[in-house]
């Protein structure tokens, strides 16, 4: 019986044990154990660079000079092209649709420094006069021409260029009074490797007094740009080559427009200042901001432009004094923009196409090719004061402070190869004289890749 009985009382006991332990450890106070994990070692590589590629945007081209061919497109004026940075430089050119041109492309070799470059051109014909200058640009998939126009007296040419060993294939969607439309002629456009191929703008835009176009390639990357053209009752009234747009944003940057005494007594009656900017996918409200270079104070009361989906709106800003401004154009929907500038409505007038600058984080190449008076402006639309440094080859870097919000401008020379360190800052280089109106945005150093993280 006792022998029972202790068999029978031992799983009691040893469930009442089990019972008060599980009471003892529910008492006793969760504490949180930090997770113990090691940090993963990791090293940043920068990978060498895959070398660039720039396209020029090439000679001044006229339209329909022969009476026997109207579609022909020839050479008007060659344009003369400067480089900066990397010295071994591979030269080619394109294969035009238009007779005699031959547009450069500029290679560097894997594993070079950043170079840049950009081009030149006057001319001075009955039928064509003025001056452009436009940076050499990189080839893209995805890119916005905002300029142009394809009403009576305009001759513009949107000029696709394939620097590649494959097809390029091209949509040109044009956002017009309508909205945006791929127009007949302006789908499926082929662009052989190695070649450059030519639109008339009237041919898509027929009629558009503020067209932007979308430029869309598939099968390798394109640069685009627009050459366009104004006639005033048979008296030409300037030319210019617009390089495109990289991207949207709801915040665009125009430095360095130049207003001169022609355009305020041109007597016309004319505004010499129009800010086009277009939002293609919502509606949304453009605040249009101007300040004079040298000053962080607004040269007029902001202005604020209603944008419908998918339709160009054309600002005339009020008439401002000579001098030198940058335009920032803010929405809450990413948007497109840019300021078209003339010196004057008569003849010998001329007139530029400012596009929005790119930030430029830490640096910068910038070549200047020939023209009058060329110029760098720097713009900081940041809330602190920004000091960059300028260098050009044998002489030590100059610093140049831009107060916050502000402009300042510095004297280049033509032909000289300029080194911009320091950011965030945008810029461009202008040009202006006697019937001459040019400018183009700089850009960052591209040559260099971002590191990549590595975890072994």
């Amino acid at each position: 019986m006792t022998g029972s009985a202790s068999r029978w009382l031992r799983p009691v006991f040893g469930a009442l044990a089990g019972a008060g332990a599980i009471a003892a450890i529910a008492l006793v106070p969760l504490i949180e154990v930090p997770p113990i994990a090691p940090e993963p070692a990791s090293v940043a590589v920068s990978p060498p660079s895959a070398g660039q590629t720039l396209v020029c945007a090439g000679d001044l081209l006229v339209s329909a000079r022969d009476s026997t061919a109207v579609s022909s497109i020839t050479v008007a004026a060659p344009q003369a092209v400067a480089t900066a940075g990397e010295s071994a430089i591979d030269r080619g050119e394109l294969a035009s649709d238009a007779a005699g041109a031959a547009p450069l492309v500029l290679r560097s070799a894997p594993g070079s420094e950043p170079f840049a470059a950009a081009g030149s051109a006057t001319v001075g014909d009955p039928d064509l006069t003025g001056y452009s200058a436009a940076s050499c640009r990189l080839p893209l998939l995805d890119s916005w021409l905002v300029a142009g126009a394809g009403t009576t007296g305009a001759a513009d040419l949107v000029v696709l260029s394939n620097p590649g060993e494959v097809a390029a294939t091209v949509t040109l969607t044009v956002y017009g009074a309508s909205g945006a439309e791929v127009p007949p002629g302006g789908g499926g456009i082929v662009v052989r490797p190695g070649a450059q191929r030519i639109i008339p703008l009237a041919g898509i835009a027929l009629g558009e007094e503020s067209p932007v176009v979308h430029v869309q390639a598939t099968g390798a990357p394109v640069a685009a740009s627009l050459q366009s053209s104004i006639t005033r009752v048979l008296e030409p009234g300037g030319v210019d080559q617009s390089g495109a747009l990289s991207e949207l944003a709801t915040s665009q940057t125009i430095v360095g427009v130049t207003v001169t005494e022609g355009a305020l007594a041109s007597g016309s009656g004319l505004s010499g200042t129009m800010v086009r900017v277009l939002s293609p996918d919502a509606d949304t409200e453009a605040t249009i901001s101007v300040r004079a270079v040298g000053t962080a104070a607004p040269a007029i009361d902001p202005v604020n432009v209603q944008l419908r989906a998918g339709i160009p709106a054309a600002v005339e800003m009020p008439s401002l004094p000579v001098g030198s401004y940058t335009v920032d154009v803010v929405a809450s929907t990413p948007v497109a923009a840019a300021v078209w500038q003339t010196t004057g409505f008569g003849a010998a007038s001329d007139f530029a196409w400012y596009q929005a600058s790119p930030q430029i984080e830490s640096s910068a190449v910038i070549a200047v090719p020939s023209g009058p008076g060329p110029v760098l402006t720097i713009a900081n639309p940041g809330s602190a004061d920004v000091t960059v440094e300028l260098a050009e080859p044998g002489s030590g870097p100059v610093p140049v402070t831009v107060p916050a919000g502000a402009s300042v401008q510095v004297p280049l020379r033509a032909a000289i190869a300029y080194e911009l360190t320091g950011g965030p800052v945008r810029a461009s280089v202008g040009y202006v004289g006697a019937g001459a109106l040019g400018a183009f945005p700089v850009f960052p150093a591209t040559a260099g890749q971002e590191p990549i993280v590595v975890y072994p």
